[in-house]
C-alpha cells in the first residue's frame, strides 16, 4: 500500500473501511468543514476499535466546549465517508484535512487521491490546525493558566 502512495506521489495512505476514513498510517483524521446547514465542524471517526484513539485526539475532542467557545467550531466523532468528503471538496466546504499523533504535531494533508478524485487543499488556509497546534502545545508546555495544569510551587 505505502509503496503504491508513494509511487502516486503521496506521503502516507488513508485507511478506509467500506469507504469510511479511519486513520492514516500513524495519525488520527480531523476534517474542518462546513455542514450543509452551514455550521462549522471539526469531524474525527469515532473510536469503534478500528483506530488507534491517540492522546492529541482525545485531547482535541476533551477540549470541545472550549474550541467551540472560541473558534464557532462544533467537535463531532462519527463515521464519515470519503464521497462525503469528495462531495464537500467539490462544493467547497471542505476546509482542512490533518491529522495528529501523540509523536508529532499537527499535520496538514495537502493532497487526497480516490480512485479518479483528487482533492487539492495545498492552496486551502492552515489556520484551524495551527490554532489547535498551539493550543496544544500552550498547554502541554504549562505556560497557560488551564484546568489541566497543576503547578507545583
Amino acid at each position: 500500500m505505502m509503496v503504491d502512495a508513494r509511487s502516486n506521489g503521496f506521503d502516507d495512505v488513508l485507511w478506509l473501511m467500506d469507504d469510511y476514513i479511519k486513520e492514516m498510517t500513524v495519525l488520527n483524521v480531523f476534517i474542518l468543514w462546513k455542514s450543509r446547514y452551514g455550521q462549522f465542524e471539526l469531524v474525527t471517526p469515532p473510536n469503534d476499535t478500528c483506530i488507534f484513539n491517540g492522546t492529541v485526539r482525545q485531547s482535541i475532542i476533551d477540549l470541545k466546549d472550549e474550541i467551540e467557545r472560541e473558534k464557532g467550531v462544533k467537535i463531532i466523532e462519527r463515521q464519515i465517508s470519503i464521497h462525503e468528503i469528495i462531495n464537500a471538496y467539490k462544493e467547497e466546504r471542505l476546509f482542512e484535512f490533518f491529522g495528529g499523533a501523540t509523536s508529532s504535531n499537527i499535520q496538514s494533508i495537502s493532497r487526497i487521491g480516490y480512485k479518479d478524485e483528487t482533492i487539492d487543499l495545498t492552496e486551502k488556509s492552515k489556520a484551524f490546525s495551527k490554532y489547535l497546534n498551539d493550543k496544544l502545545t500552550t498547554i502541554m508546555s504549562g505556560s497557560a493558566d488551564h484546568p489541566w495544569i497543576t503547578s507545583l510551587n
